[in-house]
């Protein structure tokens, strides 16, 4: 999918970085999956793809303006479930190498729990913990590798998302401990509401990245090298269950997605 930034400014963060900060949503955003909003996102796909073939009837052209106008659907979106569009955000400028839950529950069928889930692009799909209880001190991490652009936002959507039932029968995070490169920085104190939750890093340490990468040559036995053949540390996020809202029927605890905001340079 997407990575890598560059600091601003290391000493400075680091002094930042010195104390646990409580995050608070700035902005949330709720989100609906409704069969209307399927069937719309459906009919728009069958008409573009309509238009691969031959040049579309101004019947077809009329009855797209139509949809749009209605203000449902996001124009950068191609699905329902996308979560981050077709602009150019953040995730132009850099990419996220992997990412990897301490546990995940077992699969049922063909529907995983894994920890890459929660950094898929898609709504549908979802981090479970997998162990005993709710899940407290389980976590998931980020691993990045390169790019330009600096993170200065974090965007959780919180619980099971793709149904309202999902979100309620199962649990939710209440407390997101955040871990920049192991060290604890700060606390997300998420609502419990079916929505995607922004936190704004200027509060703890303005917009972050990587040193610059500028030697960046690729990975040698899963380790990042520089052209002299050098290893260096790869960056990352870790996010931590500290408390959770209990679900109706599940303990399980699920993050559906989680995603980065930021200047592209």
């Amino acid at each position: 999918m997407r990575l890598i930034f560059t600091f601003i400014s290391v000493i400075a963060s680091q002094t930042l970085f010195s104390q646990v900060k409580d995050l608070f949503p700035t902005k949330v955003e709720k989100l609906s999956f409704t069969e209307e909003i399927k069937k719309l996102y459906a009919e728009v796909n069958y008409i573009n793809e309509n238009e691969k073939s031959r040049d579309l009837s101004e019947t077809e052209r009329k009855r797209l303006e139509e949809i749009y106008e209605t203000g449902k659907l996001d124009e950068t979106k191609v699905d329902w479930w996308d979560v981050s569009g077709q602009g150019c955000s953040w995730y132009c400028c850099g990419s996220i190498d992997t990412v990897i839950a301490t546990s995940q529950l077992k699969n049922n069928g063909a529907i995983t729990y894994i920890g890459s889930n929660a950094g898929d692009d898609n709504y549908e799909t979802a981090w479970v913990e997998g162990v005993e209880g709710y899940g407290i001190g389980e976590s998931v991490t980020f691993y990045f590798t390169e790019g330009q652009g600096a993170i200065d936002e974090i965007i959780v959507s919180n619980g099971y998302v793709k149904t309202p039932k999902a979100y309620r029968e199962n649990s939710r995070v209440k407390t997101l401990k955040l871990y920049h490169n192991d060290k604890h920085i700060a606390n997300l104190h998420l609502k419990d509401e079916l929505a995607d939750q922004h936190f704004k890093l200027w509060e703890v340490f303005g917009n972050v990245g990587f040193e610059a990468l500028k030697d960046y040559q690729g990975k040698v036995d899963g380790k990042l090298i520089d052209t002299n053949g050098n290893s260096f540390p790869q960056w990352t996020f870790k996010f931590e269950i500290g408390d959770v809202y209990k679900g109706t029927k599940y303990d399980d605890t699920v993050i559906s997605e989680i995603y980065f905001n930021g200047p592209c340079h």
